[in-house]
């Protein structure tokens, strides 16, 4: 079969379609080659042929694990809201704590008289 690829400036695959692009380079291509399985961008163009790096694959793996194990901008700013809640909480217990400190004081005081 025939495909029609676009590479990056590195070479690398970064896009296929089954209708002729342009600018691209025509392929011939088994149905069944593991091109299909596995990440496109993993395959240089190298003299005609495509070309499987393994090492790039294991790397946009990786990168692809780390991307999904980092907590996302919602997730984060939710965390951050929750910590400023218990903060302004714990601020407000504090500032109790000193009225009735000043309050006990004040007895103290007004009882030593």
């Amino acid at each position: 079969m025939e495909i029609y690829i676009t590479t990056n400036s590195e070479g690398y695959v970064d896009g296929y379609s089954y209708c002729e692009i342009s600018p691209g380079h025509k392929i011939q291509i088994s149905e069944e080659d593991q091109f299909f399985q596995r990440g496109f961008a993993s395959y240089k163009y190298i003299a005609g042929e495509l070309v499987y790096e393994e090492a790039k694959d294991k790397m946009m793996q990786q990168q692809k694990q780390i991307k999904e194990a980092a907590p996302s901008v919602n997730e984060q700013l939710i965390a951050t809201q929750e910590a400023l809640a218990g903060v302004y909480e714990q601020n407000a217990n504090l500032q109790q704590q000193l009225i009735d400190t000043q309050i006990a004081m004040v007895e103290m005081f007004e009882a030593a008289l």
